[in-house]
């Protein structure tokens, strides 16, 4: 108990100074209700990830008044109250060599997990512990990323893993782009440093620095639920790399991953408005790594029983000319006006879909 305790107040910062940034001391109050929680821990799961998630939460959002980070001096604040970075001729943050990954000296390389995420704490609590321990037993020099939306847009997977992509440090010479709520099962899945090419662990994608660099990221024009995998593998293969993925596996598709995602109770964001269903099927050649837009809003270290998690809450900028569809509230099913154009086949990425079947939140 006393080593959980342990772990748990590297959750609260006290005061301390570093490269610019400040940090204030916590209330004490959030130590003594951490610990609390520890204590009832066997006798009940569900209040202990229902605890844990409220103290995240309060973790988070209060604090982010008193923390001042170097990147605020790297954005652009527009009239309108909205931050912006554009990533045009980045520099890696200042602190990037100093996160800390797993310590394997046989290992030449070192990965960074990046993790798109919103809301999904009780996932989380159990994904980095297990991806850690996972990838310590293949003696795999790594650190998880998670890269939290906290703005009120709707939420975009693709431009997270760009953000995540451009905020860790280029110390880390490939990512594996993963979801908080897979769990792989099998030790046969082997997050190697892919020296072929693009590697497709099944859900996992893991790819080369310089190779994520030359098909520009991932598009940024993907708010809502679904099809950046599919734009993200026409700019692989436009560009000419070969995918691999794992075979001759003993486990199948039951026992390979463990996926635990409740859709009845986290329902994915289906909605389609404005030229969004057109738009989005066809190869995004206007965004990409390079007009990624955010603000880094505040940055935590915390340890999840022994994982060590940087976590980088995010707000992302829209650009509402291009994608009007960040923001669904008021335009479900409309399209704006002459933005029709002639398709161009070599660039539909998906057949067209039936619109009827797509204005819906439930996944």
């Amino acid at each position: 108990m006393e080593q959980s305790d342990c772990h748990l107040r590297k959750f609260v910062h006290h005061e301390k100074k570093k490269s610019g940034q400040h940090y204030l001391k916590e209330p004490n109050l959030v130590v003594d209700v951490i610990s609390f929680i520890m204590r009832i821990r066997r006798s009940s799961k569900i209040v202990l990830s229902f605890g844990l998630g409220i103290v995240f939460l309060f973790y988070i959002f209060i604090p982010t008044a008193t923390t001042v980070t170097s990147k605020e001096t790297d954005c652009n604040c527009r009239k309108d109250g909205d931050f912006s970075h554009n990533t045009a001729g980045h520099v890696a943050n200042e602190d990037s060599g100093l996160y800390k990954s797993q310590n394997h000296p046989d290992d030449p390389h070192k990965l960074a997990i990046l993790i798109p995420f919103r809301d999904r704490f009780e996932e989380l609590l159990e994904f980095a512990p297990h991806i850690s321990e996972f990838l310590n037993r293949q003696k795999k020099n790594h650190h998880i990323f998670v890269i939290n939306q906290v703005d009120n847009l709707r939420f975009n997977r693709a431009s997270l893993l760009n953000v995540g992509f451009l905020e860790s440090s280029p110390t880390f010479d490939y990512v594996a782009m993963h979801d908080v709520d897979l769990l792989p099962l099998n030790k046969e899945l082997v997050y190697e440093f892919p020296s072929e090419g693009p590697f497709h662990v099944a859900a996992p994608h893991l790819h080369p620095r310089v190779h994520f660099h030359k098909v520009d990221g991932l598009s940024n024009k993907y708010w809502g639920w679904g099809l950046e995998d599919d734009e993200f593998y026409a700019r692989l293969k436009e560009a000419q790399l070969s995918i691999t993925r794992p075979g001759n596996l003993t486990s199948s598709t039951k026992n390979t991953f463990r996926h635990i995602h409740d859709r009845r109770i986290r329902k994915r964001d289906m909605i389609k408005c404005y030229n969004q269903q057109e738009i989005t099927r066809k190869r995004d050649r206007q965004t990409g790594l390079s007009t990624t837009r955010y603000h880094i809003q505040s940055k935590r270290e915390i340890t999840v029983e022994g994982a060590e998690v940087t976590i980088l809450n995010v707000i992302l900028e829209c650009n509402r000319s291009i994608t009007p569809w960040c923001d669904c509230t008021e335009n479900v099913g409309n399209t704006l006006k002459g933005q029709k154009k002639r398709e161009k086949m070599d660039d539909i990425i998906v057949p067209k879909i039936d619109r009827k079947k797509h204005i819906t939140q439930d996944g």
